[in-house]
């Protein structure tokens, strides 16, 4: 009976006991829980560099037009046909000045005068009419010697380039306003594209710095290199054909725009006139992570960095950014995920659960 009777009381104590020590490891595994769901939530992904967008027309890398001018009289003779390759310094057409002539040779025949009148001097005035002749024949010489190039001028290819021939109704207008007729363009068949971009944005930007194109009407994707970057902002609304003068519309929110001139790496299955958006971005801008993520571990900075779901320390190089961010010099790449939050419970190792992405 007293052994039934121990059994009896033995057996509800080890009831409660179990009982009592499966509440206990349930209440720990909840905290578990608890910490690990916090700890996810506090997580930060830090974001890739900001892209800078870029609107622009693809253009010649050169083009001139040469339009008539009567400084140097009319057009004598072309000396290049349509959609001729021609090299630099080659010679497209000229002029000839008919007034410049005229005055050539009257000063040519002025001169024969001269040698006719000295022929005839007596001996009596020889010195002093000698004298006066040769003075009216120096005079002479230089004034021929001043205008014999203006006779006929040769106009000269400044750049390798392809002739192009336009119609004779094609016309330019000039500063006056003056339309004048065109004589022949010349054209580097070399594209490029020329963009615009923000003042908020310039100083983002580097010569050399590689750029994604894609053009508006067929999606085509192209790469390319930033050339070169205007330092005046543009004025005009018109995107022109000359790459060298073109000015891109301004800003209707008062920001000033400056031109971006692009080299494309694929002159293929694209041409003059092709609107397209370029895509860059800032390779100066440096990773940059919540001031809550750093912590000091003998001396030196260190974040949580989340690697195969497990924490690992990773030492920091860093540069005060603002009152809540820092800038990383080394120790982290943008689309890392770090611990937001650093505690002194977490250590090398530990299990860490799906991340979730912070700002």
């Amino acid at each position: 009976m007293k052994d039934k009777k121990k059994l009896f009381v033995i057996v509800p104590v080890i009831v409660i006991v179990c009982v009592i020590v499966a509440l206990i490891f349930n209440v720990q595994h909840n905290k578990k829980k608890k910490a690990e769901s916090n700890l996810v939530n506090e997580t930060y992904t830090i974001p890739e560099r900001q892209t800078i967008f870029l609107d622009g027309q693809v253009q010649y890398s050169n083009k001139v037009d040469f339009v008539e001018n009567d400084v140097n009289g009319t057009v004598d003779k072309i000396d290049v046909s349509d959609k001729q390759s021609v090299k630099e310094g080659q010679t497209l057409f000229n002029y000839k000045n008919e007034q410049i002539i005229e005055q050539y040779d009257n000063l040519e025949q002025q001169l024969k005068d001269l040698d006719s009148q000295s022929s005839m001097i007596t001996n009596d005035s020889k010195n002093v009419q000698m004298s006066s002749n040769n003075t009216q024949k120096s005079s002479i010489q230089q004034q021929m010697d001043s205008i014999k190039d203006k006779r006929y001028t040769d106009i000269l290819a400044p750049f390798d380039g392809v002739v192009s021939r336009p119609s004779n109704t094609d016309s330019n207008s000039g500063s006056n306003g003056v339309s004048s007729k065109v004589v022949l363009s010349l054209i580097n068949p070399k594209m490029q594209v020329v963009a615009n971009v923000s003042e908020k944005d310039v100083l983002k930007l580097r010569k050399n710095q590689k750029v994604q194109i894609s053009t508006y009407g067929t999606n085509k994707q192209f790469t390319g290199k930033i050339a070169s970057i205007g330092t005046e902002p543009v004025q005009g609304t018109q995107v022109g054909a000359d790459a060298t003068s073109t000015a891109l519309a301004q800003s209707s929110s008062g920001v000033s725009n400056y031109p971006v001139y692009i080299n494309i790496d694929n002159q293929n299955d694209i041409y003059s006139g092709f609107h397209v958006e370029a895509t860059t971005v800032d390779e100066s801008e440096l990773p940059k992570i919540p001031k809550s993520a750093v912590f000091d571990h003998n001396g030196n900075k260190y974040v949580w960095r989340i690697k195969n779901n497990k924490l690992k320390r990773a030492p920091v190089d860093l540069d005060e950014y603002d009152s809540s961010y820092m800038q990383v010099r080394s120790g982290l790449n943008f689309g890392d995920k770090i611990i937001k939050k650093a505690s002194a419970g977490m250590k090398e190792g530990d299990t860490f659960g799906t991340t979730a992405t912070g700002n």
